[in-house]
């Protein structure tokens, strides 16, 4: 599954390329099911329940300073993907890509998620950088 949509933003590039590199921060928030995120070293590991099921998220994520973010993880119900930010003046391109558990059960709830992150994206990105005094 791809899935890829352009959020409008009034946030400047640096303090995006901050909020969005940070695990903790995105993956609850784009990923509902997900409850614990622990960071270390340029990865993590998630944990959370979708569908009465628990998983297991694992994974690296990389920045660079051109506006590029990237979370590459394994799902250890058996599945991989990633998702990506591209970071441009006044525009965030959020591309997920994903094969595995649920695929097509989840697909339906991903987009919704994907929907909501981006509707509350700007008001979710003020709160964090007032709370990181970004």
């Amino acid at each position: 599954m791809r899935i890829s949509v352009e959020i409008e933003t009034k946030h400047e590039s640096n303090a995006l390329l901050v909020v969005l590199s940070d695990p903790s921060f995105v993956l609850p928030n784009l990923f509902p099911p997900i409850k614990e995120v622990k960071i270390s070293e340029g990865k993590y590991t998630c944990k959370g329940k979708f569908l009465g099921t628990p998983f297991e998220m694992v994974g690296n994520y990389y920045f660079s300073t051109e506006g590029r973010i990237k979370y590459v993880f394994t799902i250890n119900k058996g599945g991989n993907g990633n998702l990506e930010f591209l970071i441009e003046q006044g525009k965030v391109t959020l591309i997920f890509d994903y094969d595995g558990w649920y695929e097509k059960i989840s697909r339906l709830s991903i987009s919704r998620w994907i929907n909501e992150f981006k509707k509350n994206f700007e008001e979710k990105v003020r709160l964090k950088r007032i709370e990181s005094k970004i």
